[in-house]
């Protein structure tokens, strides 16, 4: 070969590598199951997802190769022995399903991924992702039993008896809980004789008698735990497990402890709280009863130690282990808790101890429910800061405001007391937290001192809803910096950003965020102080503007197990989840969450599977509710104990507004076409067809029953003098008004929101639900933005301007301060405003819908979303007097339309300004 073909051939090569170097696009961000590198993966086909990055733009991905190994050199190598996709020819980077060889539990898995752009050019691999896998089958556990204090007949004897007593003193009023105006020191003794037990310790050394090389622990401890490893903690998170209905679901967590573990004698140590799986609160959604899942404290652990030599050892809870009371000597997620500092057990978990007057456990009755990884984030204390205010009130009473309404506790640091100085504080809404008319009544914690310097006194197995605070007892004064105010609650990470020229408009931003991150606590909650409880309504309306703000993926799939863990035999479904039979097949309102959960997951994650796994549960639960909700003199509508929750529709001649039925139906038909929809997506031809069916039964039963073709509205089955918004603009919403009356029925609701009521929107959660999404497809964006910033009642701007630091329960104050559902108001910013939209054809953001509306009254908006694709970013601002300038940002390998008012434009990925004269 000539030099001068030596040269060519070698600058060949070069610009060949140099390209290769320089791929057009390259994957990022690596995901499994919606968790970054998780532990305890508990299904044998878990998906992966990722990002495409790139700097040019217009780039598409054309093409991937996954492989999954099993060691990392393996990885390192590029060798997928236990998967390897080979090129896939597809765009897809989401919801990739896991085909390989089948996985072995308690075992570590590495993957990666290399993909290819629209030009054919070969990324690099990316960096390693890994997860871990749980236990699969009992056999798996090796032998871990189930773990308590007493033995089962003697405990359960004396719960149920106490548990009669305090039926005869039970207050039959929100808050219905025993004992829920008594302080914490009334509550411990008011069964003196005989209290109830402490929060358990247990403990149990071992041997590792050789070099470790990794190890895990795998545990649940219901209600609560805390995992020690020789005096270390293992893990940030509290209040874990996720509360679940423990007789069909129990959640476990895997914890990496190779670093804890060492080679010598070990000690390992747990703190057990009762959660609620032995709440004692007496409460009106049926908890306590003994047809439940109440049970005792209790623990089920594996210890998993993996030697350099490949041997390995497990430590498992047996009834080997000892067990005694601990400081924490009261504990209920409602009824608040006491830690005494003086019943401390320096050591507990170390070793070395002499613990020959501890107990040894007894066995335990398995609580029933299946054993699943805990694949969602867990709660956490996600951040700290000193309070707004301390003032000296005398008489050792300290008043402390955190500055806004939040979820969590406060942490105190506790300097000069003696031992065994009382404390007690109380968390309240109201300004006064001692004013037992507040929703949640005496919210509160205690500590008894054990005369320490530098005693810290802080929640471990309750948490609290509340802005104010009093401390009594305290032995002298203290300042902010004695106080941290702790925020506590799922550890979701934020996805969405949002910010206008309207100071009214982001003040309504802020207060939805905040409401509904403070009400996630492993299950979206209604609020975080009365009930706590998982009400369906609330996640029909709030799990949407969630996800805008939110990662709420493995959250909302954890949710949805929950869900269905309500239905009964029938195919019945609660209105709360978890739940004890509570109103089981009484709504279909509520209890439609079950279908609408999984849709906004479909449209925001493009996630098929809760569809695919549920599906004949929902078709079971359609079915209950036709037979057993359906009006048989008036077929197509639906029997319903709730409504239009917290409308602030006046009641006329002791005659509520209503329409229960009319309301279940028209939501009933919105639940019938989504699952239509998704028939076709899966393949279910004959049910596509009966649902079919079903949905224009419903849609003639509203026509016939409801609609008054004179007054061009519709109306509930009970009469009432007065025009009911919630009606119709549902009906308008979800397309269930005919063509020929669709304007007169618009015409009519515009009048009553501009013209009746003085542009103001008299419906409750599910009107602003349905309102804020339509008025602004019909042309009415103005209107949506006038009732949002209209700072009378009712409205939102009222809220903001009546001090309101977190949403209401309704739009008068007086019920609960720290509501979410109401928060779908800011769907309307990001969809509408901003304008970023899904696509239901291609969901998850793949492909992108922008519609902004240029609103009079604002000059500008920005928000930004961090989709499963990547980031969006969508803002405007008005350059000159009708002229504005319009920004989007498109992430790699997503396709994107913009819709604007002088036309519409395809859009590559990248980033684009757009000059738009409406």
């Amino acid at each position: 070969m000539t030099s001068h073909m030596k040269k060519l051939s070698f600058s060949l090569l070069f610009l060949a590598l140099l390209s290769f170097a320089y791929a057009g696009i390259n994957p990022v961000n690596l995901r499994c199951e919606y968790l970054e590198d998780p532990m305890g993966i508990d299904m044998q086909d878990p998906r992966f997802f990722w990002q495409c990055q790139s700097d040019d733009d217009g780039q598409m991905q054309s093409a991937y190769r996954l492989i999954v190994a099993t060691t990392g050199d393996n990885i390192r190598q590029n060798i997928g022995d236990a998967f390897d996709s080979k090129k896939v020819r597809s765009g897809r980077s989401i919801q990739i399903v896991y085909e390989g060889e089948s996985l072995n539990s308690a075992s570590v898995y590495f993957w990666k991924v290399r993909v290819w752009d629209q030009d054919g050019q070969e990324s690099s691999w990316s960096k390693p992702a890994s997860f871990t896998t749980g236990l699969f089958t009992e056999e798996n556990w090796k032998g871990a039993q189930w773990i308590a204090w007493r033995p089962q007949e003697e405990w359960a004897d004396e719960w149920w008896r106490k548990k009669e007593i305090e039926k005869q003193c039970y207050e039959f009023h929100l808050p219905s809980y025993f004992g829920a105006r008594m302080s914490m020191w009334e509550r411990y003794h008011f069964y003196h004789d005989s209290p109830h037990d402490p929060a358990p310790l247990l403990r149990k050394e071992f041997e590792a008698g050789k070099k470790v090389a990794s190890a895990t622990a795998y545990i649940s401890g219901i209600g609560y735990y805390e995992l020690y490893l020789n005096g270390k903690k293992i893990g940030d998170q509290v209040l874990d497990p996720g509360w679940t209905n423990y007789k069909k679901t129990i959640l476990y967590a895997s914890h990496d402890v190779t670093k804890e573990i060492l080679q010598g004698t070990n000690a390992v140590g747990v703190m057990l709280g009762r959660g609620n799986y032995g709440m004692i609160a007496l409460d009106h959604w049926w908890f306590y009863r003994e047809d439940g899942y109440i049970g005792q404290p209790k623990l089920k652990c594996r210890l998993q130690i993996q030697y350099e030599d490949g041997t390995s050892d497990d430590i498992v809870s047996d009834l080997s282990w000892k067990i005694t009371g601990g400081p924490v000597i009261y504990d209920c997620p409602h009824m608040g808790e006491i830690y005494d500092a003086t019943r401390e057990v320096p050591g507990w978990n170390e070793v070395g101890l002499d613990d020959s007057g501890w107990e040894t456990v007894q066995p335990a009755p398995s609580p029933g429910g299946e054993l699943r990884a805990q694949l969602c984030q867990p709660i956490r204390v996600i951040k700290t800061y000193k309070p707004l205010a301390v003032r000296h009130l005398g008489y050792n009473k300290i008043w402390v405001d955190a500055g806004s309404q939040l979820s969590g506790w406060i942490r105190l640091r506790i300097n000069g007391a003696n031992s065994g100085d009382q404390i007690i504080i109380y968390y309240g809404e109201h300004r006064d937290p001692m004013d037992a008319s507040q929703p949640a009544g005496y919210q509160q914690m205690a500590y008894i001192a054990k005369g320490e310097e530098g005693e810290m006194a802080e929640c471990r197995f309750s948490y609290k809803g509340f802005r104010y605070i009093n401390i009594l007892g305290y032995p002298g004064d203290l300042t902010l910096d004695d106080i941290e105010i702790c925020e506590v609650h799922s550890d979701v990470p934020q996805a969405g950003t949002f910010i206008c020229s309207d100071t009214m408009v982001n003040a309504v931003h802020d207060i939805c965020t905040k409401s509904l991150r403070f009400n996630l606590h492993s299950l979206p909650t209604d609020c975080p102080h009365r009930e706590k409880n998982g009400w369906l309504g609330d996640a029909v309306t709030g799990m949407e503007f969630g996800m805008a703000n939110y990662d709420m993926a493995a959250l909302m799939t954890k949710f949805t197990r929950d869900i269905f863990d309500t239905q009964d035999e029938n195919g019945g479904l609660s209105i709360i989840a978890p739940d004890n039979h509570y109103n089981r097949g009484e709504s279909t309102l509520w209890s439609s969450a079950a279908v609408h959960v999984p849709w906004y997951m479909y449209t925001y994650y493009g996630d098929t599977r809760l569809f695919e796994q549920y599906w004949d549960r929902m078709i079971k639960w359609i079915d209950f509710s036709w037979e057993y909700n359906n009006l048989a003199d008036k077929d197509g509508m639906f029997t319903e104990v709730l409504n239009d929750w917290v409308t602030p529709l006046p009641s006329k001649d002791g005659q509520k507004p209503g329409g229960n039925e009319a309301i279940a139906a028209m939501n009933f038909y919105l639940v019938l076409e989504r699952m239509i929809y998704m028939a076709d997506l899966l393949g279910k031809k004959s049910d596509k067809k009966e649902l079919i069916k079903q949905a224009g039964r419903i849609r003639n039963g509203i026509q016939k029953w409801c609609f008054d073709e004179e007054k061009a509205e519709y109306q509930g089955l009970v009469p009432y003098d007065g025009y009911i918004p919630v009606l119709n603009v549902m009906a308008l919403h979800y397309g269930i008004v005919p063509e020929e009356y669709k304007e007169k029925v618009m015409d009519r609701l515009i009048r009553n929101i501009t013209e009746e009521k003085e542009t103001h929107l008299f419906g409750g959660i599910f009107a602003v639900h349905s309102a804020y999404d339509f008025l602004p497809r019909q042309g009415y964006a103005d209107l949506a933005y006038k009732l949002v910033i209209q700072d009378t009642w009712p409205s939102f701007g009222n809220m903001i301007k009546e001090g309101a630091t977190t949403l209401w329960e309704s739009f008068k104050e007086g019920g609960s301060n720290i509501h979410h559902f109401l928060g779908s108001v800011d769907n309307f910013f990001y969809r509408h405003l901003a304008g970023i939209n899904f696509d239901e054809e291609v969901p998850g953001f793949r492909r992108i819908i922008f519609r902004p509306q240029f609103v009079g009254g604002l000059d500008s908006v920005s928000a930004s979303y961090l989709s499963i694709q990547g980031e969006i970013t969508a803002a405007w601002k008005q350059t000159a007097p009708g002229v504005y300038e319009y920004n989007v940002s498109i992430p790699s390998n997503c396709s994107s339309q913009v819709v604007l008012p002088d036309g519409i434009q395809e859009l590559e990925p990248g980033i684009h300004t757009l000059i738009v004269t409406p």
